[in-house]
């Protein structure tokens, strides 16, 4: 494995602040693609084998991860904030800084990690009660969901390596060792859910179990790179303090992007609770849709976390209007990029959903999701591209606030008037869906373009 020197960190600069732009971009993508698309494995393979068992089995994960991600979202908006900060130290040259913020955040997460573990474990089953989950679904849901809040603590530690790596404009390393991590959950996830070679067959239990143990080798990797000298980063028990100047920096850039994502994960949650009143039918096809379209929005993904570290760095060096052609030539490569996956989704409909269900009602349902949804994906694309501007630059208060328009207002609001006050059902939790993507992407849109986000947030 290769660790990488700071001579290494040296051309990785250059390339982020002195490259072809579009070249630099795909070149730090294409690893965090592979990265998002390896991550997404846990769900979906989980999501393939439980559905071998039912749509119970697979509506346990899909109602679960919600309400995970409610307070995942708690360490995911300080460590986008870690990210503004390393990036633009490296970009600045300041090494020696880049290295204390590396060690304050590992510190910070395992800290948040622990606690969302404990707090999570005993509140998930009256929340997932209270979400009104179908009762063929609540058991196995309970059962997933606190072997998945045990395992916190190691795949938060994870989040940081990659996190720390990415800033560095490394996205090659965290890669390999995910796709280890992906590979591993691939053999261990039959053998705990179904059985075999002598092992108990533990249905959804065994899922979650398989998802902990995989994910935790990135931890251990991670920590080890991080540990003993990793493109110029050696963190020491010295630097593994909270530091007042640390915490006053990303509490003052992660604190909106935390209510963000917050309020997103508990939007996300009430969404869940008013599918759920229309069956395990509608758990499922919501389940399967969101999981095909996180497929093809992982590109962007990765394209959006290389925008994050090359506007980061650019602004670290104060080079302003390199910045700003970054993020113009990016709009149009992800807007490419998801109008051609739109149209593919919507053709292969019928067949991608039957791949994960293959139950006539869940394959209709699923159909028609997709069928109204799809065409809304590239204004998706847009309104997370800001998202990474806003990460990168520091800037995060405007695009919190078009984050809480979009969900609670435009989804959550729409999809409460039009499929239980109108009486449209699940078709107007869908149309909802689809206003509150087309509306965000462009409000995102306007404030890129406004520019009030082109000034580094470092001394």
């Amino acid at each position: 494995m290769h660790r990488g020197s700071s001579e290494d960190l040296h051309v990785l600069r250059k390339k982020i602040l002195e490259g072809d732009i579009i070249r630099t971009v795909l070149w730090l993508a294409w690893p965090i693609i592979v990265a998002n698309l390896v991550n997404m494995s846990y769900n979906l393979i989980d999501a393939y084998w439980l559905g071998k068992l039912g749509k119970e089995a697979f509506g346990a994960p899909t109602v679960s991860w919600p309400l995970i991600m409610l307070f995942y979202s708690i360490g995911f908006g300080f460590s986008r904030a870690g990210i503004s900060l390393i990036a633009q130290y490296v970009g600045a040259g300041n090494l020696r800084m880049a290295n204390k913020s590396a060690g304050n955040l590992l510190s910070f997460m395992a800290l948040i990690a622990l606690s969302i573990s404990i707090t999570g474990y005993f509140l998930s089953p009256p929340i997932l009660s209270l979400m009104g989950v179908p009762p063929d679904i609540y058991p196995n849901a309970v059962e997933y969901i606190r072997i998945i809040f045990i395992g916190i603590p190691l795949s938060f530690i994870g989040f940081a390596f990659n996190t720390i790596a990415n800033s560095l404009g490394d996205t090659r390393t965290p890669t390999y060792i995910n796709i280890v991590s992906s590979f591993t959950n691939m053999v261990l996830d039959p053998l705990f859910i179904f059985g075999y070679l002598g092992f108990p067959a533990m249905g959804v239990k065994g899922a979650a179990i398989a998802t902990i143990l995989s994910r935790s080798i990135v931890s251990f990797v991670g920590s080890y790179l991080l540990f003993t000298g990793y493109h110029g980063i050696k963190i020491t028990f010295s630097d593994l303090g909270i530091e007042k100047w640390w915490i006053k920096k990303v509490v003052s850039i992660g604190t909106p992007l935390t209510i963000q994502q917050s309020s997103n994960s508990l939007g996300f949650t009430i969404m869940m609770s008013i599918v759920s009143r229309f069956g395990s039918v509608a758990v499922s096809a919501y389940g399967v849709a969101i999981r095909i379209i996180d497929v093809l929005s992982a590109f962007t993904w990765g394209i959006n976390r290389a925008l994050s570290v090359m506007v980061g760095q650019n602004l670290g060096a104060e080079y302003y209007d390199r910045s700003k052609a970054i993020v113009k030539k990016t709009m149009w490569l992800t807007t490419l990029i998801l109008a051609i996956g739109s149209v593919f989704i919507f053709l292969t409909r019928d067949l991608t959903v039957a791949f994960f269900v293959p139950e006539k009602d869940v394959i209709m349902e699923g159909s028609m999701v997709l069928a109204i949804f799809t065409w809304s994906i590239p204004f998706f694309g847009l309104f997370f591209l800001g998202g990474a501007v806003a990460g990168g630059s520091g800037h995060t208060k405007i695009f919190a606030i078009i984050s809480i328009i979009r969900l609670w207002v435009l989804r959550i609001g729409l999809s409460y008037l039009l499929a239980l006050v109108m009486g449209l059902g699940t078709i107007g939790i869908w149309v909802a869906m689809t206003i509150s993507n087309i509306v965000a992407g462009l409000l995102a849109l306007l404030w890129v373009f406004k520019g009030n986000w082109t000034k580094r947030i470092i001394d």
